[in-house]
């Protein structure tokens, strides 16, 4: 936990409305940031702390946060979006491919051929979110819409060298969205949050994980329990946001709306998603010099093309699948597709 200021400000201004609290125009007392990762995460370690200094210094001290990591204010990471929406805590973070229920639209965004990178797929975030996106994000105020690296294949017991060889495999996918993917390779997929991979793998209820490559490494230790890594197909990305309570937001006042607004979006998002790609690129530097523990091999040209050609059948699929719910998914996925994609 960290605090970035020592100053005592004025109590937030409110009234009760509706059960709930309407903010008028108040100085923000210190706000409470809720995440589900452990203290040593990097974005606990790192990227909030950083984020809120910016903030206090941004506002001269009127807005502080504090960290509560760790579940402190909620444990797991499905109910992160409930907990901001019902200022639970003031800010929080979360993966929407957790709750990809509320969020179908962000998810076309997510899936493979957007991009290559984190940087990719943040930008792609930003891309379409003005047209596409804001209306699943209107209970809140969006601070930051980021990606993460691109996934490996780790698994347990089995080197994958040839799509043949997931075949029968269980494998721990991003999130649902992802499963058609790992069934288009002969594998099953399964959804299961983060917090529980490590056990699942242990266990054997799962052969396998598609996971940035940090995830070999602390904090997650899959590397401890599972033995092989498979890099060079194409995968999607898992995508997060981080945002604050609409009624604390709207209670602040507008010189501090225009410093935080300053300090967030997306320049803030972009740059997280570089600082975050930094210990995947670690990761896959240290595989690829020859960890004792962790075989890496990086499939040829030829063996990644049928990954990929039966993950662009699942992509049609998923597609065709949210076109018939409503969701212009094929305009989306078009417009958030990266030059280098």
């Amino acid at each position: 936990m960290f605090r970035t200021s020592s100053k005592t400000l004025a109590a937030l201004v409110g009234a009760a409305v509706l059960g709930g609290t309407a903010f008028q125009q108040a100085q923000a007392a210190e706000l409470k940031i809720a995440t589900f990762m452990g203290p040593k995460h990097h974005l606990n370690a790192k990227v909030f702390p950083e984020y809120a200094e910016t903030v206090a210094k941004a506002t001269n001290g009127e807005v502080t946060l504090k960290l509560y990591s760790g579940g402190q204010l909620g444990k797991g990471p499905v109910q992160q979006f409930k907990r901001v929406v019902d200022n639970v805590a003031e800010i929080s973070f979360g993966i929407q491919g957790y709750t990809s229920s509320i969020f179908p639209r962000t998810m076309v965004a997510a899936q493979p051929g957007i991009g290559k990178t984190a940087i990719d797929y943040a930008q792609a975030l930003w891309k379409v979110y003005p047209e596409f996106l804001t209306s699943e994000y209107d209970k809140v105020k969006v601070l930051g819409l980021w990606a993460n690296t691109p996934p490996i294949l780790i698994t347990r017991d089995k080197q994958v060298k040839e799509i043949g060889d997931v075949a029968g495999m269980k494998i721990r996918a991003l999130d649902a969205s992802n499963i058609p993917m790992m069934n288009a390779w002969g594998g099953s997929g399964i959804a299961i949050p983060i917090s529980r991979v490590y056990d699942a793998i242990d266990k054997g209820v799962i052969d396998a994980i598609f996971v940035a490559a940090n995830g070999v490494y602390a904090p997650w230790r899959f590397g401890e329990v599972a033995k092989y890594v498979t890099d060079g197909m194409n995968g999607p990305a898992s995508l997060f946001w981080f945002a604050m309570n609409k009624q604390v937001w709207d209670g602040l006042s507008d010189a501090n709306k225009d410093a935080i607004d300053k300090v967030s979006g997306y320049e803030f998002s972009i740059e997280t998603a570089r600082s975050w790609s930094q210990p995947d690129i670690k990761a896959i530097e240290k595989l690829k010099a020859g960890d004792p523990k962790t075989a890496y091999y990086t499939l040829t040209t030829q063996q990644a093309a049928a990954f990929n050609e039966a993950t662009a059948r699942s992509v049609e699929a998923f597609l065709e699948a949210s076109e018939k719910k409503g969701i212009p998914a094929r305009a989306i996925y078009k417009a958030a597709q990266s030059p280098s994609s």
